[in-house]
């Protein structure tokens, strides 16, 4: 049995922040593997391990070919070979196939070496086409790592990489994650991007990581081999990238060449180090550039792991707080290359909104045209027009454009910064009600104001805002502060339960469930039999059984088509049961 686990725990874009256990072992992502060559060590395996680098990755068919590493592995296992007590993946191979067109071992050989040394993520030998291959190559190929993949899948004993291959072809991309998504694997990296990225063509690299994630399992982790370059992280998260691996920290260092979050420099171009590092609050340029090269190398690279790891801790606090979109603006403009990136991932607009979070920590700040596009803002146009049919009286939004009067409250309209300031009117006397039901049809969808139609609307009486919904004595909802959208009482889920058709905003579990989501209890992932295939991140939702009976309410982290397929994690954070 592969002790292997993965689940969500935060998102924004189509980012996450995610928890990952393999043989115990437990690291959050996205993260990095810094990669070691067993050969030659620039930073030790434990030193990777005290800056706080929980997994790496190696290559086993350097291990296997090189009779003194191949012989300690086998009787000691990897961890004590490295003397590393984190995670530890391995390639198999496969980048040595690509770059120098042949391996000394077979599929089966190097799976079950791999095994026999204990390692926690194996790689079976699939087959990395590059870019702009002629099509019955990249075919072909394809075929080959497909069928070596089902070989795996018999034989494995450990968790396993299953990477999605297809060169340049977004077809056969899709396709092989689709199979590859069928099988029995752990993880998906997407293979042979390398020389996409050593070219800057970051643009056909939106098409590949987009072409394959379409096709993926959304409960699998995705691996994006070979990319290490803290530039690119936000926009790969953003993508929907949960781990990364490079060796450029140390190659860069043998080069004289220093990271920074928006591109490389070379050591010989600096006068002051713009960083804080351990490394760099010590030396200054020339000192480094004076030093004996081994020295110079093994300190260039660790700055580069420092930034590596910088870069990454603000990618995540960005998801954390709502602002990834804003990280992977700010990031696309240090090169041509991947600003056309940028612009081309914003074409992806039916992948991005479905995975964009229905509200955010933070307020929306149109901080480029580009933002005007972000999957935030085209689905909050849509929606608003959508209310609109039913509330035509508007307000002019300076972001925005005209939109509907009493959906100014609300999340983005009224938590947005621009270049001109949009004021925040208080309601009307005798209007509240109107804003309550616009919101839950922006929210809910069509016919969802119905719920609230003879809601008493109780306004703050420090900030004239609406605040309590009742009726009939009895709690509806709450006109949340944050962001002007509704969390349902069990009283106003019931009400919306019965004006929405079935399977609208509802979250389908199963018998053993049940009771624990009436006691007001989370509902796991592993529990979920069905949900609205609409629902997005964090929206507010109806859990209910098989007959469609009510359970209670609450907010979920995935959407409606994670809802389905994942089996780890928390999928509803349940607020209120219907026995509590």
């Amino acid at each position: 049995m592969v002790d292997f686990r993965f689940e969500v725990k935060a998102r924004d874009a189509a980012g996450r922040i995610g928890k990952l256990t393999i043989n115990g072992k437990t690291i959050e992502t996205p993260a990095i593997m810094p990669v070691i060559n067993p050969k030659q060590l620039i930073v030790t395996p434990k030193e990777l391990r005290e800056m706080g680098f929980g997994m790496i990755i190696t290559n086993s068919y350097i291990i296997y070919k090189t009779p003194e590493l191949r012989k300690k592995a086998l009787e000691e296992g990897i961890h004590k070979l490295l003397d590393y007590d984190g995670i530890i993946e391995v390639d198999s191979g496969s980048f040595q196939l690509m770059r120098y067109g042949g391996v000394d071992v077979t599929n089966r050989e190097i799976v079950e070496f791999q095994h026999n040394i204990g390692v926690d993520v194996g790689t079976f030998l699939d087959i990395p086409t590059p870019p702009d291959a002629p099509r019955e190559k990249a075919e072909e190929d394809l075929r080959i790592t497909l069928e070596r993949a089902k070989e795996a899948e018999e034989i494995k004993e450990i968790a396993m990489n299953a990477a999605v291959q297809g060169s340049t072809y977004p077809d056969l991309r899709t396709y092989a994650a689709k199979k590859l998504s069928e099988m029995n694997f752990e993880i998906h990296p997407i293979g042979a991007v390398v020389p996409l990225m050593e070219s800057y063509r970051y643009r056909d690299l939106v098409d590949v990581v987009i072409a394959s994630k379409v096709g993926l399992r959304p409960d699998r982790p995705v691996h994006l081999f070979g990319a290490g370059h803290p530039m690119i992280f936000a926009m790969a998260v953003a993508m929907g990238v949960d781990l990364f691996d490079s060796a450029s920290y140390a190659l860069y260092a043998k080069d004289d060449r220093y990271m920074t979050p928006e591109g490389t420099k070379r050591l010989d171009e600096l006068e002051y180090f713009p960083c804080s590092c351990p490394v760099c609050s010590r030396y200054t340029p020339q000192e480094l550039r004076e030093m004996p090269k081994e020295e110079r190398t093994r300190l260039l690279a660790l700055h580069n792991l420092w930034v590596i790891k910088e870069e990454l801790n603000r990618v995540k606090q960005a998801i954390k707080e709502g602002e990834l979109w804003r990280l992977v603006d700010e990031r696309a403009r240090s090169h041509p290359k991947l600003y056309a990136a940028y612009k081309r991932l914003l074409e992806y607009r039916e992948y991005l909104e479905k995975n964009e979070p229905v509200t955010k920590a933070s307020a929306f700040f149109k901080v480029s045209e580009e933002a005007l596009r972000w999957p935030i803002v085209e689905r909050a146009k849509e929606r608003a027009e959508r209310v609109r049919a039913k509330f035509p009286e508007t307000i002019n939004h300076p972001i925005f454009g005209d939109v509907p009067k009493y959906l100014s409250l609300s999340y983005p309209f009224a938590q947005s910064e621009g270049e001109e300031d949009f004021t925040v009117e208080k309601p009307e006397k005798g209007e509240a009600r109107k804003y309550v039901m616009a919101v839950a049809e922006y929210q809910f969808g069509e016919g969802a104001g119905e719920a609230f139609k003879d809601a008493f609307v109780e306004l703050s009486r420090k900030t004239g805002m609406p605040r309590q919904i009742k009726a009939k004595g009895r709690h509806l909802a709450t006109f949340r502060a944050e962001d002007g959208l509704l969390t349902l009482g069990i009283e106003g889920a019931r009400r919306l339960h019965e004006v929405l058709p079935f399977p609208r905003m509802r979250v389908i579990v199963d018998e053993d469930a049940e009771p624990f989501a009436k006691r007001g209890k989370n509902v796991f992932a592993k529990f979920v039999v069905d949900a609205d295939r609409d629902i997005r991140p964090y929206d507010e939702v109806l859990v209910v059984n098989r007959n469609d009976e009510l359970l209670a309410t609450g907010q979920t982290l995935l959407n409606g088509e994670e809802l389905k397929i994942f089996q780890q994690g928390l999928a509803v954070k349940v607020r209120r049961g219907v026995e509590k």
